[in-house]
């Protein structure tokens, strides 16, 4: 049933709604109908079908795929190959992700047959607390060493290829270094994020001399940039390893590590970063580590869909999921005015829920499986009112549901009436897509192995170089709250509850899809439509996963922002150019503020790779919105 669109998926997209399952040609007909009622015409792609039988990747730059698919094609697994594409990312893609910023990463190891989550996110200096930042009038604002953490990314990238890979860390990073030492083509949106930072480079020297010619100019689309200091950077790490290789393949991956945490390269980070007069020591890089740790997981018709824990905002799309359970997303019909206000509803309540509960575990204990009970879901979807949009921004009581927390002690959303038409947009990255942003990886290998990644930071604005090392310090602790009545407020050694949020879904146990993202704030809607678009309309869109990354977008602001100063959009809904006019006149009409922006504009750029259930094929897509890239073989 899952082969081809005359051969349609159930009313789910799941073998366990057989009884409701549409057959044959008729099938693909209702869903291509479906989506033309409603303002979105089904039509081919721009992209074409990318199809294997070995393997799939997508990636946020055709660079970062290559590297990725490189190795894939040279015997190593999606775990070398997704680590590749990390170092690779944070060479030729710093207007979305540097290797001084985090990674966020899911793996399933098809040896293990379960998801793990590798926390890739940078913790705060030992001595950051609120006080040291009140006492010297600091705040976050995102450029610049107030809001550094620890770079997370590589300690997560050489901690999945020394766990999980099979190459050495040479062989990985050889393409990145490459690029580092030989130079790359500057696309444009990299000159573009270039240009806007010349004010900030005029703050740090060293900015300049990354990122500019000699001579101060700047680099055009298409001419190659040469970054020698980052090259330097990683072939010490090389080095190091090599060292060490008679000590076996870890030993060496853990000691290229080191340097860069524990020895001269960490030494020369955190001279820098005194210097400028920053909280950091040397203890706060060696004592570091990439958290490896259980995924969080709901059950959705079938599918298993696996995100990180509650340090992230992933679980806020595992609740949204477990709200829209309780409705008939199908018989709505795709995009309609009941569908859209329905996600959009489901997306606030759990909103609100992150908001309030969500923080760094090693410090709040959070009520998760509170948070994530099917009962508890079933009582805030009911507070879902078909006919009106909610203007509350309203936090559930998960600690009945929760078989240990049973007390909460921190804010909690209580607003009877949020609404504030007229306020800016929330995210500080723009809604066309900006200069700091995010990337991700997406891999699927011959065996079944998944590597799902969505690293960033370390980006052209605001990260600061430190000194010679071609490192820019990651600004994530924008995130933090510098309020103590915060559950995710700052604290010393603590990681902010990042936005990054990687996805993997199994189906009936077996490995399916790995899906993710950029776009701050607004990743899981892009990621839950996505994959509501995959799961619920499959024979619309079958078997060229680009059509449903295409199909138009929504997005809510219903939130406080997670980026400093966490501003607030209440109410307010974008809809893609492509929707029906009908259909925005008709949410405005439910209370919505809603306003149409140009087609493809909401930031985001859903990138996935799955194993079509019918034939064992790899399916890659890459959303049109980015410079987003897949591949199949």
């Amino acid at each position: 049933m899952w082969g081809t669109k005359a051969k349609a998926a159930g009313n789910s997209g799941t073998p366990a709604n057989a009884v409701r399952q549409l057959r044959g040609v008729t099938a693909a007909l209702v869903s291509l109908l479906v989506l033309q009622c409603n303002g979105a015409v089904a039509q081919a792609a721009d992209r074409p079908p990318v199809m294997g039988r070995n393997g799939g990747v997508s990636a946020g730059h055709p660079l970062t795929t290559a590297a990725a698919f490189e190795i894939l094609t040279r015997g190593g697994n999606a775990f070398d190959a997704g680590v590749a594409a990390l170092l690779v990312g944070g060479v030729v893609e710093q207007d979305n992700y540097g290797l001084g910023g985090e990674a966020l990463v899911l793996i399933y190891p098809r040896s293990e047959n379960k998801v793990t989550s590798i926390v890739g996110q940078g913790w705060a200096a030992k001595n950051a607390t609120i006080e040291w930042y009140a006492a010297r009038g600091k705040a976050l604002d995102g450029h610049g060493l107030d809001p550094a953490v620890v770079p997370g990314a590589l300690h997560a990238a050489l901690t999945v290829l020394e766990k999980w890979g099979t190459m050495s860390f040479e062989q990985v990073s050889a393409r990145a270094i490459e690029y580092a030492e030989h130079g790359f083509p500057m696309r444009p949106r990299t000159v573009a994020a270039i240009r806007r930072n010349l004010k900030f480079f005029e703050s740090w020297p060293d900015n300049q001399r990354y990122w500019l010619k000699a001579d101060g100019a700047q680099y055009r689309p298409g001419e190659t940039i040469k970054l020698p200091t980052l090259a330097r950077t990683l072939m010490r790490m090389v080095e190091a390893e090599g060292q060490n290789k008679d000590r076996g393949r870890s030993a060496g991956i853990v000691a290229a590590r080191d340097r860069f945490y524990k020895g001269d390269i960490a030494n020369e980070m955190v001279s820098f970063l005194k210097r400028h007069q920053t909280p950091f020591e040397l203890g706060d890089f060696a004592e570091f580590y990439a958290k490896v740790e259980a995924s969080s997981m709901t059950t959705y018709r079938g599918y298993e869909v696996y995100k990180h824990s509650f340090g992230s905002q992933g679980p806020t799309l595992l609740e949204a999921l477990n709200i829209l359970e309780q409705f008939d997303l199908q018989a709505m019909k795709h995009n309609s005015a009941d569908y859209v206000h329905t996600v959009v509803e489901a997306l606030k309540l759990a909103y609100a829920d992150r908001d309030t509960y969500y923080a760094d575990p090693e410090f709040v204990q959070v009520p998760g499986a509170g948070l994530l009970s099917k009962d508890y879901a079933k009582e805030r979807a009911k507070l879902i009112d078909p006919k009106r949009a909610s203007r509350s921004f309203i936090a559930g009581n998960p600690l009945p549901f929760d078989p240990k927390v049973k007390e909460w002690s921190y804010w909690v959303a209580n607003i009877q009436d949020a609404a504030q038409p007229g306020q800016p947009l929330v995210d500080p990255e723009p809604v066309a897509g900006g200069d700091r942003d995010t990337t991700h990886i997406a891999i699927i290998d011959k065996d079944g192995n998944i590597f799902d990644s969505t690293p960033s930071g370390g980006w052209i604005n605001g990260a600061v170089i430190l000194g010679d090392t071609g490192i820019g310090m990651s600004v994530r602790g924008e995130q933090f709250w510098l309020d103590k009545t915060r559950a995710a407020q700052l604290r010393p050694r603590s990681r902010p509850r990042y936005t990054l949020t990687p996805s993997i879904v199994l189906r009936n146990g077996e490995p399916f899809m790995a899906l993710g993202s950029p776009g701050g704030d607004n990743q899981d809607q892009t990621i839950i439509q996505s994959f509501l678009n995959v799961v619920e309309f499959w024979p619309a869109w079958y078997p060229n996963l680009h059509e449903a990354f295409e199909w138009p977008r929504v997005q809510t602001l219903h939130f406080h922002g997670s980026f400093w100063p966490h501003r607030t959009g209440f109410n307010n809904l974008n809809l893609e150019g492509l929707v029906n006019d009908a259909i925005i006149a008709e949410l405005t009409a439910r209370g919505h503020d809603a306003q149409k922006i140009r087609p493809f504009g909401i930031n985001g750029c859903a990138t996935a790779v799955l194993i079509d259930p019918a034939s064992g094929n790899r399916i890659a897509g890459a959303d049109r919105r980015r410079d987003c890239y897949a591949i199949a073989y």
